[in-house]
């Protein structure tokens, strides 16, 4: 299996706390890829083009060995997690929909997060103020609902795994900042100490340090890319 991916490792991936929880490490490939900014900051859109794959143009997905493409993260975490002896995703009845509930928050506190801070490479004139305005109450709101729930949460499941993708990168991002319009987030630790506990608490996952704050070592060129891309496409075409 092949993981198309951006290794920024300054935030927890859900995608790779899985893998690491499922024991699927020697069995997916992770594959750089880049749709607007390298490690480096450099400027790369266009260069690590997914698009013959992924219609969506989105990372992660997970290209399986016979050319199977599986995009929008939610569907790869449980396709792995399906083939875990351990699997994160309760099986049913309450506790799976409690579980995907707080995957619901976690993505979308996440992708706010980032509609956010890709707000931010505009040009200060240009930036929207509303989108600001619109998006934190719906962070503030996730965050207090978590922080009612969280010194009851003893096992992990993949709704945490989700919880700790969003959360990560809002601290991240956000956290001691105050320059953000809008944002809550640059103590949030003062004003939701159960969440902080938590997060400090689950930061030390095996699954967590196997990737927070580790440097990517590997290829990340696009042309090591447009090779991973080749290969899957010739895995589609003789499955087809």
């Amino acid at each position: 299996m092949r993981l198309f991916y951006s290794p920024f490792h300054d935030f927890v991936h859900k995608v790779l706390v899985v893998i690491y929880e499922a024991g699927l490490e020697k069995d997916v490939e992770k594959i750089p890829t880049f749709p607007f900014r390298n490690l480096d900051g450099e400027w790369v859109a266009g260069q690590y083009d997914i698009s013959q794959l992924n219609p969506l143009g989105k990372v992660p997905f997970l290209a399986l060995d016979d050319g199977t493409i599986l995009y929008s993260s939610q569907v790869v975490v449980e396709y792995l997690d399906s083939l875990s002896q351990r699997p994160l995703f309760p099986a049913s009845g309450r506790a799976r929909f409690d579980a995907l509930r707080r995957l619901a928050l976690g993505d979308a506190i996440f992708e706010f997060a980032v509609q956010m801070s890709m707000e931010g490479w505009r040009d200060p004139q240009d930036r929207r103020s509303d989108l600001f305005t619109w998006l934190w109450p719906k962070i503030d709101r996730s965050m207090d609902q978590l922080e009612s729930e969280a010194a009851g949460w003893v096992d992990f499941d993949i709704g945490h795994a989700g919880t700790l993708q969003g959360v990560s990168y809002l601290d991240a991002w956000a956290s001691g900042r105050d320059d953000i319009p809008g944002s809550s987030f640059s103590d949030w630790q003062q004003r939701w100490p159960e969440m902080a506990a938590w997060f400090a608490a689950t930061l030390q996952r095996s699954s967590v340090q196997s990737h927070y704050h580790v440097a990517y070592e590997g290829d990340t060129s696009a042309e090591n890319h447009a090779v991973a891309i080749s290969a899957v496409q010739r895995n589609k075409d003789s499955n087809a």
